[in-house]
This record gives C-alpha cells, structure tokens and sequence, in this order.
C-alpha cells in the first residue's frame, strides 16, 4: 500500500507577536514546525508501513511506501526532513513563487496534481493547520481526486483483503464506524497516533533519503489556476484584535478574601462589558434574541440565502436557528428569501421550527439511499441543486458534518469557501464580507469571495437565534437525490453519547473548564458539584481527554471547541496556546491555579494563586449572587 501525507509547515503560532499600533503582524524570528496533526498522520501512516511488512508475505514487499508531500517555500524541505526522520521513504516538496497567496482550493488543487503523479493508495491530512484553522483542504482535495474522504478520525485500520479502511469519525455527539474502500483520503486528528520527536540520529539518517522538488510547470500548463489568480476568495484586510485580558492576581489574606474580591471585581467586569467598554465578543448566545425582520420577501429568489439545517436527538440543533436568525437579517439587505436545508428524514415539526426561526422555504433531501451527510453522494446531491438554483449564499454550521459538506461542494463546483467563520456583513457594494479569526484569534480576516454564490461555516454558538414567529409557515420541497454509483463510504455504527455535554457547552453562558492541575477523575464529581451550583457547563482540556477522565466533546482548544460564555472559570489549567485559542471569545476569565508561572494567568482577567480544593468552593459561594443575575 502507498500512503501519501499531506503536511505543512507552519510557524508556531504562540510565537507569532503583534504590533497593534501599525496593525501589522510579526513573523521576523518565529520558528517553523511542520503542524502537529499532520505529524500524527504521518505516524500512523508508518505504522501502517510497518504493520503490513510484518504481516503475511503477501502484504509485505517495496511497494508499501510513505511519501510525504508539502507545498511551500524551500525552507519547508526542513518540514520534509522531520517527516524523513520519523520514517517517511521519501519527500516531494511542491515550491514556486507562483503558489504564494493560495487560498485552500488553490492549494488543494495543486496538491491534487502533485498527488495524481503519485497514485496513491491512501492520503492522509491533519484535521487542520495550527496557522489557518479551516479544516478545508482535505475534504476539497478529496473531491478533487474523485475519491471519498474520512474526516476527525481518530482510529484508523486498515483491511488487506478488501483494500479497504476502518476509521473511527469524532462527531458532535459521539462517533461513527466507518468503513470506505481505497483509494480514499482521511484527516486525522488527536488519538490516531501517539506524538512522536525525532531524535538527533534519525534526523541526520533523514538526510540521506530523497526530496524531490517540483515546480507548477511540472504540474499543468496553466498557472493561473496557481496561487492568488486561482483562489476564489481573498483577504480584503487583516483586523487586529488587540488583548482585552486584565491579567491581574488576587493575594487575598484567605482564599474567602480572595473569592469576595473576585467576586466585586467580576460584577464591575460584567457591567462595563455590558455597556461595550472593551468588549470585542459577538454577542453572547445568552442575550436577548433579536426579533425577525418584519418583512419577507419569500418569493424573491435571483439573491436566495439557504441555510444547510443540522437536526440532533430529532430536533433541529441550536446553530441552525443561529444560522436562520443571521440569513434572516442579510435578507433585510438582500430582499430575497431564506431557504433552509433538511437533509434526511423530515423530523417531526421541523419545517415548522425552521419557518418559526426564519424559513420561507423548506428543501428536503432525502438522503436514505445516499449514505452519511459527509459522503460523496449527499454532496454531489446538493451541489447540483445549488448550481441549479444559484443563491446569493449558502450557510453550513461549522460542524463535523457542515465542514465537510461545504468543503466538497465547494471543491465541486470551484466555488470560494470561508471556513469557521464568527459573522457575516454585506457591504456597501453588495458583497458578503466573512469575518474569520486566524492565528489564535488575533487576527480578524475579513474574506471575499470572487464566485457565487459565497459559500461559509459558521461557528456554533457565536450568533443569536431569532423570536420564532409560531404562525409562520414555510412551503416544502423536496430536492433530486439521484442514484450515485461511485465509490463512498458506509456508515458501520453510531454512537451518540448523550451525556457528553457539547451541544450545551456551545451556548453556555457560564462554564468551568478543568484541567490536569485538578489531581486525577476522583476529583470530577466534586467539580462537577461546584459547576452545578452556579449553573455552569463543564469543559476541559485536550489533556484531560487523552487521560480519559472526559470526553472529546467537551473539550476547548485548537482540536475541541471554541466557547464564548460570559464568564469562563479556569481551574488546574495550565493555558498553553492549543487551549486558550478556543476562549478568545469569553467575556470574562477567572483562573485558580497552584502555579503562579503558567501561561493562564496572562490569558486570564482575574487570578487566584493556590489549590482548587481550598479555594475553588469559597470562590464559587461568593460568585453566585454575581452570576444570578446573568
């Protein structure tokens, strides 16, 4: 079996510095990595190697290969060097002056050339990169290929005698088993592998094995498929997001001094946030919901938004009436209709619900002989039925799913993608502007898109759902589902978890996230004690998951989550950069740590210094009056 990986090399983002005077980014000194989820891919791929060459005769031989492959400048031969030494067979770096600029479906589609050279077997992509966030470039790359992809996989196996992979999918309720035949793609996330360094002797073996390099002339004739002239969205400026954080530490006499003059400070916090003094947060999910726009214009479709629903436990989940409320205030600009998108089997009530929350139109897709939402016959559905319609904007929610459904669409139809964003404007010239953060959250891009219709993901939890209007009524249609007859994938087992917690997590208005520093799992039912005193979500860490204490969907950071409660309780934290990127949006932060040196304390507004167990319960007695009146 060949394995080609996809890797990138990035710097590392917690050294990234900002000048927030000239509004201008400071890369000079920063150190390159090649990103930390296309490492783990590149593990598991040579484990596989290695399985095969172990196992019987007829599996092992010279054509089991990893071949590790980067698009970027020739400094990212050292990435490829990394990749050598961790057991890669050879390199091929894509590098040409021609590439700069390249949006994800540039990227991919130069990656895609370059992987059509190799034939592979199976490719392997991280989840995302630790610099863009987007999550984009496999699924598009996959759709480009004309093969099926995996995404959020966190167990990968493969199956000899049907030629054939096994993976475990990260969902937002639980996972999935599924089965898909090679050649595929699949993006692999925390848990596929084990982190792994290369050491001083592999590097310098890693030196005597092959990179080759290719150029975009090797690759097509044409270069304007290349770079900034091949990518279909831009950046029309970057905003910085200068730190709002107080970073300030409370030594009181007693850890009940300490909490009352937390406490204080939090309920002055709360009220200059309220009156915007510093505040650079969407609004909360918690705040009034805003009432519809009174007028429709349901049979106006030349400029159309539609809203892809996501349906969980029967009902329609939270972001989709986030999504409807945000169309729904476009469509004041617009004048045209907001349709949504139901894909499956109409639940009970929910064309009502979608009319209630916004809907002029309900679309149906049947999707009961197609497979799973992320599988190439759903995409390729609802890809024809957007190149039919063309509408002014499609709105996916930034899930698992939503990810994935945009992304091949996108591939598809070569139309512009905006991955994660956090809001949607429409500017003076009629163009949608989506605003995405980048770089932990930092940067602020505002993206526009040189095709239509504009195509997005949002993040849950970052909008407001709408009043619903409960006599509003929708009209519904159902969409082509043709018979699809290509490779894909099939949906072996679900399992949904409904405990978990991630569904509320994402509009929580109050949370409490632990860490490692909280001593061992003994300890969670008293935290969780604490946390349902004051009404607060539980979160944690990716380290916290690793351990197996708490699952995956309530976990905040660069591989969870990202969260935007009014108040975020940090307790046994630690707060390097993977988890604080996913609380930029939190109003305010208090922090309890026995450690005065870790990071949480400068991405905190207020810090107390010393055990959880003496100082977490007097803290949380005297937050309750304060956050009663949330």
């Amino acid at each position: 079996m060949k394995t080609a990986v996809c890797v990138k090399y990035v710097p590392v983002v917690s050294r990234i510095t900002f000048d927030y005077e000239q509004k201008t980014i400071i890369r000079e000194g920063v150190p390159s990595e090649v990103n930390p989820f296309d490492v783990l891919g590149l593990v598991r791929a040579v484990e596989l190697k290695a399985e095969l060459d172990a196992g019987p005769g007829d599996n092992a031989g010279p054509e089991n290969e990893v071949v590790a492959l980067s698009m970027g400048p020739p400094q990212a031969r050292d990435g490829l060097v990394q990749c050598l030494a961790l057991g890669a067979d050879r390199g091929v770096l894509l590098t040409d002056r021609a590439l700069a600029g390249s949006d994800t479906l540039a990227t991919a589609r130069a990656l895609g050339l370059a992987l059509e050279r190799e034939k592979p077997d199976l490719v392997v992509c991280g989840r995302n990169s630790a610099d863009a966030e987007t999550g984009q470039v496999g699924p598009e790359l996959a759709e480009l290929l004309g093969i099926p992809h995996v995404s959020q996989v966190r167990k990968l196996e493969y199956r000899p005698d049907s030629h054939s992979i096994i993976a475990e999918r990260i969902t937002d309720e639980g996972y999935q088993v599924i089965e898909c035949p090679l050649p595929a793609l699949v993006c692999v996330t925390e848990g596929v592998a084990a982190e792994t360094f290369a050491n001083r002797e592999q590097l310098a073996a890693a030196q005597e094995k092959p990179v080759e390099e290719l150029s975009c002339a090797q690759l097509a004739d044409d270069p304007s498929q290349f770079g900034l002239a091949g990518s279909p969205t831009w950046v029309e400026d970057i905003r910085l997001v200068e730190p709002s954080r107080l970073g300030l530490m409370i030594e009181g006499e007693t850890p009940e001094a300490a909490a009352q003059q937390v406490a204080q400070l939090l309920r002055e916090r709360l009220s200059s946030l309220s009156e915007g003094e510093g505040d650079t947060r969407p609004a909360p999910a918690t705040a009034p919901a805003p009432a519809l726009e009174t007028t429709r214009y349901p049979d106006d479709r030349r400029r159309s938004i539609w809203v892809v629903a996501e349906t969980a436990q029967g009902g329609l989940r939270r972001v989709t009436l986030e999504l409807l409320g945000k169309a729904r205030e476009l469509t004041g600009i617009t004048r045209s209709e907001v349709a949504a998108v139901l894909i499956g089997e109409t639940a009970d009530g929910a064309a009502g619900a979608l009319a209630a929350h916004g809907a002029d139109r309900v679309l149906t897709l049947d999707n009961a002989r197609l497979g799973p939402v992320c599988s190439r016959a759903v995409a390729g559905a609802l890809a024809d039925a957007i190149a039919a319609a063309q509408p002014y904007a499609v709105l996916f929610a930034a899930t698992a799913d939503g990810r994935d459904l945009a992304s091949r669409i996108a591939a598809r139809l070569g139309l512009g993608l905006t991955g994660d964003a956090i809001d949607l404007e429409i500017d003076a010239a009629g163009r949608l502007v989506q605003l995405k953060p980048a770089l932990g959250g930092n940067v602020i891009a505002p993206i526009l898109s040189k095709t239509l219709p504009n195509l997005v993901t949002l993040r849950p939890g970052l909008l407001t759902p709408p009043e619903p209007v409960e006599d509003a009524t929708a009209p519904v249609e159902a969409l082509p589902a043709p018979t699809f007859d290509g490779a894909d994938l099939t949906l072996r087992e679900t399992h949904n978890q409904e405990d978990t917690g991630g569904i509320a997590l994402a509009q929580a208005q109050i949370v409490l996230s632990v860490g490692m520093g909280i001593g061992g799992p003994e300890n969670l039912p008293e935290i969780q004690s604490l946390a349902g005193a004051i009404g607060a979500k539980l979160a944690t860490t990716r380290s916290v998951v690793h351990a197996g204490w708490l699952p995956h969907q309530i976990q905040v950071g660069i591989s969870g989550r990202a969260v935007a409660p009014r108040v975020y309780l940090a307790v046994g934290i630690r707060g390097v950069f993977d988890h604080t990127v996913g609380i930029q949006k939190a109003g305010v932060i208090i922090a309890v740590n026995s450690n005065r040196r870790h990071p949480i304390f400068k991405a905190a507004d207020y810090g107390i210094v010393g055990d959880w167990k003496e100082n977490l319960p007097p803290l949380i007695e005297a937050l309750k009056p304060v956050l009663a009146e949330l």
